[in-house]
C-alpha cells in the first residue's frame, strides 16, 4: 500500500493576509513495509505533510492516494467517505497522552475501534490485544489514564492507535519528553511494529533515531522534498543547510578516522555497531 504524493500543495490561510504555503509541489511514493523517516527544520512543512496521509488536512491543490483512497483537492476525486483512511493509517501526534480522555485505560484504548463500528466486546478485544503488544498487562485495565507515568501514557497513546489495527503508522516526534531508556523502549516498539507488517512513517528531529532505525529519509525544506534517500547516502555531508546535524557515531567515527583507525562512518548505525568496529579495529 504505497502512498503517492501528486502535485500536492497546502495554503494555510488563503486568500487573507496571512497565506502561508506549507507545501509546495509535493510529488513524491513512499513504499509500503519500510522505517520511513521525515526530518527537517521547524517549519519546513514536515508535520502538515504527514497530516494530508489521513486526510486530517486537504491539499490546496492536488492529491494523495493511499489504498484506493484520494485525498484531494477536487472534490469529484475525493473519496467521498475519506474518514476511513484514518482507520489505515493511524496516526499518533507529537505528546500522543495530552489525548487521552477516558476514566480507564481501557476505554481510552478501546474508544478508537468502537469510533468505527466495533461492538463493545469487540472493541475491548482489539484493545487487550493492543495493550499487550506496548508492554501493558491487564493491570492497567481499570487504572486511570491520568496517573500513569509519562511513559505510560505514550504506551496508552500508541495503543489506541494499534486498536484499529492501521497498515500504516505515523508518528510525529514519539521520543520527546522520554528519558533515554524509555525512548529507546518506544523505538524498539515501532521495529516490532514494523516487522508485523506496518509501515512506520516517523518524524524527528533525533538523527541518532533516524540512523538507527530509519530505511529511508525524507529531507523537508520550505515545504519542499529536498532529499529521498537512505540515511548512509544522507549522513557524512554538511547538513547545515537544512538545519540538522550527523549522528554522533558519525561525528565520532570521524574523529577516529582523523586519529589514524580505519573506522566506517555512515554504515554505523548505533553506539553498539561503533563499539565493535573500534574493537575489530584495534584487535584486528
Amino acid at each position: 500500500m504505497p502512498i503517492v504524493f501528486s502535485n500536492v500543495f497546502h495554503c494555510y490561510n488563503p486568500k487573507s493576509p496571512y497565506s502561508f504555503n506549507a507545501l509546495n509541489d509535493i510529488n513524491m511514493t513512499i513504499d509500503e513495509g519500510k522505517f520511513i523517516a521525515i526530518v527537517g527544520r521547524t517549519g519546513s512543512g514536515k508535520t502538515t505533510l504527514v497530516q494530508h496521509m489521513n486526510a486530517l488536512l486537504k491539499p490546496t491543490q492536488g492529491k494523495v492516494e493511499i489504498n484506493g483512497y484520494v485525498n484531494s483537492s477536487n472534490k469529484k476525486e475525493r473519496t467521498k467517505k475519506i474518514g476511513g483512511l484514518r482507520q489505515e493509517v493511524g496516526m499518533v501526534f507529537q505528546f500522543p497522552e495530552y489525548q487521552l480522555f477516558e476514566e480507564t485505560v481501557l476505554k481510552d484504548v478501546a474508544f478508537g475501534p468502537k469510533n468505527f463500528g466495533a461492538t463493545k466486546e469487540e472493541a475491548e478485544e482489539a484493545a487487550k490485544a493492543a495493550m499487550a503488544r506496548v508492554g501493558l498487562d491487564e493491570s492497567f485495565y481499570e487504572r486511570s489514564p491520568f496517573q500513569l507515568s509519562g511513559g505510560e501514557k505514550r504506551k496508552v497513546a500508541i495503543a489506541g492507535i494499534l486498536a484499529m489495527n492501521p497498515k500504516i503508522l505515523v508518528v510525529d516526534e514519539p521520543t520527546a519528553g522520554l528519558d533515554p531508556q524509555a525512548s529507546k523502549d518506544t523505538m524498539n516498539l515501532f521495529k516490532e511494529i514494523l516487522a508485523s507488517g506496518t509501515t512506520i512513517i516517523l518524524v524527528s528531529h533525533d538523527m541518532d533515531i533516524v540512523s538507527e532505525y530509519a530505511d529511508e529519509v525524507i529531507v523537508m525544506e520550505n515545504g519542499k522534498v529536498a532529499k529521498q534517500c537512505t540515511p548512509e547516502e544522507l549522513f557524512g555531508v554538511s547538513l547545515s543547510e537544512y538545519s540538522l546535524d550527523n549522528p554522533h557515531t558519525y561525528k565520532f567515527a570521524e574523529e577516529l578516522r582523523k586519529k589514524g583507525l580505519n573506522i566506517p562512518t555512515t554504515s554505523l548505525k548505533n553506539v553498539d555497531e561503533l563499539a565493535k568496529a573500534i574493537k575489530e579495529n584495534i584487535h584486528g
